[in-house]
């Protein structure tokens, strides 16, 4: 199971604040599953394009505190929507994610892929 500080009542708490900031400003009609979708794909971007262009593969450690802030909302934007989208379609997150890992185990054997980045269907 994922552990960390996200426990699954925190998630839920969370996912409430944010379908209650959505009603509170009638968005709920917009906030469909197709329309959430692009939105998560629309902020992925906008992660992706703060480290389009940097040199080599130094990760957030080459970035200003400006660009990390930046970073830091990117990613609350993309979680924020993956969590509303949830709530829209009923998905339990840490069911799917549990079960999601438990898929990628028998995907990617630890005796064939460690240590390689190939796709399951390369080996």
């Amino acid at each position: 199971m994922i552990e960390n500080n996200l426990s699954g009542e925190k998630l839920e708490s969370l996912k409430q604040k944010i379908d209650r900031f959505a009603a509170e400003r009638d968005w709920e009609k917009f906030h469909t599953p197709k329309n959430l979708a692009m939105a998560l794909s629309v902020e992925a971007s906008e992660l992706l394009e703060i480290f389009q262009w940097l040199e080599g593969s130094k990760g957030v450690s080459g970035l200003s505190e400006k660009k990390f802030q930046h970073v830091k909302h990117e990613v609350a934007d993309i979680f924020i929507y993956l969590l509303r989208f949830s709530s829209v379609t009923g998905i339990d997150l840490l069911a799917a994610a549990d079960e999601k890992l438990k898929l990628n185990e028998f995907k990617y054997p630890i005796d064939l892929v460690k240590g390689r980045s190939d796709k399951y269907n390369e080996y």
